[in-house]
């Protein structure tokens, strides 16, 4: 029972000293340019999500071409501006929608791939191979016999079986095939990624692929993680990337063309859920939102990078190696909302009140993890004056989106807006018991599906019934 009473102080005082600046606040619409309009609903370009949803039905993918294209050119502009030779690759794997990867390459990105699928999609949607880097920690000889036949720039090799597979290949199609390491640094993801410096490893491979005479080793890849927000970690990463590519010209002779940092980057619109956001979730707190300066900003991260690049190459000289990124989070996270309709209330706990959702965790994985803010789009100018628990529609436990969270006295119809529904969203959904939902893209009064909504029949069309 002490032990008990002492948790319940603990975490109260933690409680309140999230709120030792006021209640906790959501953040402002206009951290992802939306505006409210004067009937009080949520609107992005110009076009209201009540109406989108009253138009395409819930749950519903929006994504604004504007948002879209800012996040892309803040990003390069920040590094361009300090070193000439960046590249943004689009990360596929963050937000697999055609449209949206069809909009980035239209912008300028070039294609980050790391599965069959994602090459034949790359390349069904027009992308020439020379736009194309393949990674990925398992590639299937198909799918490797799929990039170096249509002559994908670089191969990043994840595993010292890749070498000789990729070699016979690159004889068999009269190429020599430029291929790099995804090395494994002392900070960031390893496990099963990755070859690492520090035991040789990485080293031994670039031997073997020098002694290839159908490959041209000449890349680094890394990636470190996902919503990284210490940029002291990528520092780390790529000072002993650059330590090991002035190790590779030293011993090997071997020359980078390129130095591809990989992704990972945070936006300032999410955070991890911590452990202390757990507890004081499950005992029926409100957590705070991702406040301002939580996140690097891209300028950090860019004059940090190229401060350690420039150590190591001249950033004037045209032949320095090109800098590649893939940063998928930053540049489709804050483009990409989620609008779901309530369509049950019910008495809750002590803590909150149920409000049950017509999408759940068939479609919003990230938010088990993630803390994403959450508006009643068609009520943003009325006061928040109750705490709702919410709650998906499948008959599943786990099925919760969130728990304590402060909104406006809802009632059965009103329209819920995740944010940043453009990381990991897509990827991770299922139709666990339900269709998956469409997508919208917005770009001004312009406003297409770039999405149907998958039907039943769609669902069992593989089945034999």
């Amino acid at each position: 029972m002490l032990r008990k009473v002492a948790k319940s102080a603990v975490l109260t005082a933690l409680n309140a000293y999230d709120k030792r600046d006021g209640a906790l606040q959501p953040q402002s619409p206009s951290a992802w340019d939306m505006t409210v309009s004067d009937v009080g609903e949520l609107c992005w370009e110009g076009n209201s999500l009540a109406a989108l949803a009253e138009r395409f039905g819930t749950p519903l993918y929006v994504v604004s071409r504007a948002r879209l294209e800012r996040d892309y050119r803040e990003f390069l502009g920040a590094f361009t501006a300090l070193y000439p030779k960046v590249e943004i690759g689009c990360s596929y794997k963050t937000n697999p929608l055609p449209g949206v990867i069809r909009a980035m390459h239209e912008i300028g990105a070039s294609a980050e791939v790391i599965s069959h699928f994602e090459l034949w999609l790359a390349l069904r949607l027009g992308m020439p191979g020379e736009r194309i880097i393949m990674n990925g920690p398992a590639k299937t000889d198909k799918a490797l016999e799929l990039a170096v036949s249509n002559g994908v720039r670089l191969i990043n090799v994840d595993n010292p079986d890749e070498i000789a597979t990729i070699e016979r290949l690159a004889a068999k199609y009269g190429r020599r095939q430029e291929v790099g390491v995804r090395v494994v640094t002392s900070v960031g993801w390893s496990a099963q990624f990755g070859l690492r410096i520090g035991t040789g490893q990485a080293m031994e491979a670039f031997r073997r692929m020098k002694a290839a005479p159908h490959l041209v080793p000449c890349a680094l890849h890394a990636h470190l993680g996902t919503g990284i927000h210490d940029a002291g970690v990528y520092f780390t990463a790529v000072t002993e990337m650059l330590q090991f590519a002035r190790r590779l010209r030293d011993e090997l002779d071997v020359e980078m063309r390129y130095l591809d940092f990989g992704g990972g980057f945070g936006v300032p619109t999410v955070r991890p859920l911590s452990p202390t956001d757990r507890k004081l979730i499950d005992n029926g707190f409100q957590v705070k939102p991702p406040r301002e300066g939580l996140a690097p900003t891209t300028q950090e991260y860019a004059q940090g990078i190229i401060d350690r690049f420039s150590q190591y190459y001249d950033v004037a000289s045209p032949q320095s190696p090109q800098i590649v990124f893939e940063p998928g989070r930053a540049m489709t996270s804050r483009a990409q909302c989620l609008l779901l309709s309530v369509l049950a209330l019910k008495n809750g706990d002590r803590s909150s009140e149920y409000a049950i959702l017509d999408g759940g965790k068939n479609i919003t994985i990230p938010l088990g993890y993630e803390y994403h803010e959450a508006f009643v789009a068609n009520r943003m100018k009325e006061t928040q004056t109750r705490r709702y628990s919410m709650f998906g529609p499948l008959c599943h436990p786990g099925d919760v989106l969130f728990k304590h969270r402060d909104f406006p006295k809802l009632v059965k119809g009103d329209l819920i807006a995740i944010m940043d529904a453009g990381a990991y969203f897509v990827p991770n959904q299922m139709n666990f018991s339900n269709p998956r939902p469409p997508a919208v893209m917005v770009s001004g009064s312009d406003v297409r599906v770039i999405r149907e909504r998958e039907t039943f029949e769609d669902i069992v069309r593989l089945d034999a019934i």
